[in-house]
C-alpha cells in the first residue's frame, strides 16, 4: 500500500467528450460493447486507468450521460473520490449535467473538477460565457470552489494542465479505509474461459487476499477468491482505493448480478425493508426543463444504493407528500433486497418519468414492523438513530429485551468485531449500557427495568405464596420475558448485588422468611405423621392433600416439608424419611446375603407391593446406592 491509490469518475450531459476525454489522457478505449461505438455514445460503465505525475494510480470510471442510462451513471458515481464534471464548450449546461451534479451531491462527492471539453469548437468570447454559466450552476454545490480547465481531445490542449490537477486534488483525497470489512459492490461481470465468472468493482472499504472466504450479498452466495486482477495485472491482494477484478470459484454468472455485493460472510445485512432520511433537491436544483415534483406517501420510486437499482414505494410517518427541498424521516419498501448498513447513502428517482428527485442516508437498515401514525416517538428514535454510530446502537438496545452481541453491532455498522467493541466501550464509559459475558451489550435502563420487574414479581410471589422458599427461576424468567442469554448473567448481577438470593434453581429476596402459622404448624404435624404411618405404602400426593381443607396451601407445605428433609419425594408418592432408611438398609442386606437383588425379593422384603417397590428401587439408583443390571440390582 506504499502507492495511493484513488477512483476518478466521470460525470455531464450525452456526448459532452467524456469519453473521448479518458481515451486521450490513457489511450484506453472504455466504450466496450458495438452498441456504443456504433452510436458513438456510452451506455454502460467504462474502466480505465493511469498514473498521475506523483505516482498516485487513479482508477477511472466512465459513465454514460444519456438520460436513459443514469441508472448506469449512479451505479458508477457511488464509487469515486474524485469528478472530471464534464461539460461541452459548444453546448454549455444541459439537462444531463445538472442531474448529474445532483446526483453526486446527493453521494456526498467532496472532489472535483469542472472540465471543459471541445475547447477547440469555440472562441474565447463564448468560452467565458460557458465558464459564467457553469459557475453559477455550481453555486452551494461541492464544485463550487472546484478547478476548472478547457481542454480539447483532438488537439490536446489543456491536458497536461488537467493532469496537474488531477494530481493536486489527489493529494488531498484521504487514505481509503482499509480497517472495515472488505466491501466490493459489483458494476460489472462476465465468464472468462478457463476462469469462470468474474466480477468487477471499486473497492469500498478494507481488503481482500487470494484465497480468502466472500459472501456475495443479498444474494448469499458463499465462495472463495480464486483470483484477483487490478487495473490488468496479477495480484494478491487488493484493498479500498483499487478498482478489480475477482474471479469468484464455483459461482455461475446467473446466480449474482450488478449492484450485488461481495464483502466477507455474515458482514453485511440484506433487507428489503429501511428507515432513511431523506432530502429532496429544491426546484432551484433541477433544470428547468424538468417540471416540479412532489413524492407522496405509498408512491412508486427508484432507488438506487451503490451499484443497485431497485423498484419500491415510498412511505413517510408524518405527512402525505414532501414537496421539493424538503426533509423528513421514511420508510422505503423494496422490491427486492439489496445489501447495505447502517449510514450508507442513496439516491431516489421518480418512477416514471425518471427524474433525480433526491437522496438521503439510510438509518435503520432492519426495522420493526408498525403502523405508520406512531409519529412523535417513532421520528425521536429516527433522529437519535441518525446522529452517530453510538446514538445509533444505544436506540437499538433501548428497544430489544434481548440486547445486543458484538457481532450484531458490528453487522449493523459495517464494522469489524474489534472496531463494535471500542464502540460498546464508549457506550459502558457513558454509563449507557453494560456488557454481559463479555459479548452481550444491553442497556443500563434495561437493566434497570429489568430488576424492578424481578423485585415486583418477586414480591407478589413470596405474598401470594408464603410457604414456598423461593420462585422456579425459570417461572421468574418467563414472567419477566427473556432469554436465558440474557436473565441467567443479569441474575447473577443481581445476586453479587446483594438484592435477591439464588438458593439452587429457586430466586427469593434476602428478606424473605418462612414463618409457619400455628394452623400451618398443626396441618405439618399431621402430614408427617399420615405419612410416616403409611410406611410403604403411602398415599398418593391427591389422596394426600385432599385430607386438608386448602389444597394450594397444603401443597405449599408439603413443599415446603420436602425441601427440609422431612418428607421424601419418589414419583409420585410421598415417604418419611425413616422408611427411605429403611429400604436403604433392606438393600445393602440383601446384598450382603445374595450378591444382588431382584425388583420381587425387595418387594417381598419391605412387604409392600410393586406400584411402591418399583419407584423406591429406581429412587435409589438414582441417588446412587444401587444400580441396575439387567433383572437385578448390586450396590454401587
Amino acid at each position: 500500500m506504499a502507492v495511493k491509490h484513488i477512483i476518478v469518475g466521470t460525470a455531464g450531459h450525452v456526448d459532452h467528450g467524456k469519453t473521448a476525454l479518458i481515451r486521450a489522457l490513457t489511450g484506453i478505449e472504455t466504450d466496450r460493447h458495438p452498441e456504443e461505438r456504433e452510436r458513438g455514445m456510452s451506455i454502460d460503465l467504462g474502466f480505465a486507468h493511469l498514473t498521475l505525475p506523483s505516482g498516485v494510480v487513479a482508477g477511472i470510471v466512465d459513465v454514460p450521460g444519456h438520460e436513459r442510462f443514469v441508472h448506469n451513471m449512479l451505479a458508477g458515481a457511488s464509487e469515486v473520490d474524485m469528478v472530471l464534471f464534464v461539460v461541452a464548450a459548444d453546448e454549455g449546461v444541459m439537462p444531463q449535467t445538472v442531474e448529474h451534479m445532483q446526483i453526486l451531491q446527493l453521494l456526498n462527492a467532496k472532489r472535483g473538477i469542472i472540465v471543459i471539453t471541445k475547447r477547440d469548437l469555440v472562441d474565447e468570447d463564448w468560452l467565458a460565457l460557458v465558464k459564467d454559466e457553469i459557475s453559477e450552476k455550481v453555486k452551494g454545490t461541492f464544485l463550487e470552489s472546484a478547478p476548472m480547465i478547457a481542454v480539447s481531445s483532438v488537439t490536446g490542449e489543456g491536458l497536461d494542465e488537467l493532469l496537474r490537477l488531477m494530481d493536486a486534488v489527489a493529494q488531498e483525497v484521504p487514505p481509503k479505509d482499509t480497517t472495515r470489512p472488505f466491501r466490493l459492490p459489483i458494476d460489472d461481470i462476465f465468464v472468462k474461459a478457463g476462469f469462470g465468472t468474474v466480477v468487477r468493482g471499486a473497492i469500498f472499504s478494507g481488503k481482500v487476499h487470494v484465497g480468502d472466504e466472500v459472501e456475495v450479498v443479498p444474494k448469499g452466495v458463499t465462495t472463495r477468491v480464486r483470483s484477483l486482477h487490478t487495473y490488468g495485472k496479477p495480484v494478491d491482494v487488493a484493498f479500498a482505493g483499487q478498482r478489480a477484478a475477482m474471479n469468484l470459484g464455483g459461482v455461475e454468472r446467473e446466480a449474482i448480478e450488478r449492484g450485488d455485493v461481495v464483502t466477507l460472510p455474515g458482514a453485511l445485512i440484506s433487507t428489503d425493508r429501511l428507515d432513511v432520511r431523506l432530502k429532496t433537491l429544491p426546484q432551484s436544483a433541477l433544470h428547468p426543463s424538468v417540471s416540479p415534483k412532489k413524492l407522496r406517501h405509498g408512491s412508486p420510486i427508484r432507488f438506487h444504493i451503490g451499484t443497485a437499482e431497485r423498484i419500491g414505494r415510498i412511505f413517510f410517518f408524518d405527512r402525505d407528500e414532501l414537496e421539493l427541498g424538503d426533509e423528513t424521516f421514511a420508510e422505503i419498501q423494496l422490491d427486492e433486497p439489496i445489501a447495505c448498513a447502517w449510514g450508507d447513502l442513496f439516491v431516489v428517482r421518480t418512477y416514471s418519468p425518471m427524474v433525480t428527485v433526491g437522496g438521503g442516508q439510510i438509518v435503520e437498515p432492519l426495522p420493526q414492523k408498525r403502523r405508520r401514525r406512531k409519529v412523535a416517538s417513532e421520528l425521536q428514535r429516527l433522529e437519535r438513530k441518525a446522529r452517530s454510530e453510538g446514538d445509533y446502537i444505544a436506540a437499538l438496545l433501548s428497544e430489544t429485551t434481548s440486547g445486543l452481541t458484538l457481532r450484531e453491532v458490528a453487522k449493523r455498522l459495517f464494522v469489524t468485531t474489534e472496531q463494535a467493541r471500542q464502540i460498546a466501550g464508549e457506550l459502558i464509559n457513558s454509563n449507557i449500557a453494560t456488557m454481559l459475558d463479555n459479548q452481550t451489550l444491553i442497556a443500563n435502563e434495561l437493566i434497570n427495568r429489568i430488576r424492578e420487574a424481578v423485585i415486583t414479581q418477586l414480591r407478589r410471589y413470596h405474598t401470594e405464596r408464603p410457604l414456598r422458599r423461593g420462585m422456579p427461576k425459570e417461572q421468574l424468567r418467563g414472567v419477566v420475558g427473556l432469554s436465558a442469554e440474557v436473565f441467567e448473567p443479569l441474575l447473577q448481577r443481581f445476586v453479587q448485588a446483594g438484592e435477591i438470593s439464588l438458593d439452587k434453581e429457586l430466586v427469593h429476596l434476602p428478606s424473605h422468611e418462612i414463618k409457619l402459622t400455628d394452623e400451618q404448624q398443626r396441618w405439618a404435624q399431621r402430614m408427617e405423621q399420615r405419612v410416616k404411618s403409611a410406611g410403604f405404602a403411602p398415599p398418593e400426593l391427591d389422596e394426600l392433600l385432599s385430607e386438608f381443607p386448602d389444597r394450594d396451601q397444603a401443597l405449599d407445605l408439603l413443599s415446603l416439608l420436602v425441601e427440609q428433609g422431612k418428607l421424601v419425594k419418589v414419583a409420585e408418592f410421598v415417604f418419611h424419611p425413616s422408611a427411605i432408611e429403611q429400604a436403604k438398609q433392606v438393600a445393602r442386606q440383601l446384598c450382603e446375603k445374595h450378591g444382588s437383588f431382584t425388583a420381587s425379593q425387595f418387594r417381598e422384603a419391605i412387604n409392600t407391593t410393586r406400584k411402591y417397590a418399583i419407584p423406591l428401587l429406581e429412587f435409589l439408583d438414582h441417588i446412587g446406592l444401587t444400580v441396575r443390571r439387567g433383572d437385578v440390582r448390586v450396590l454401587r
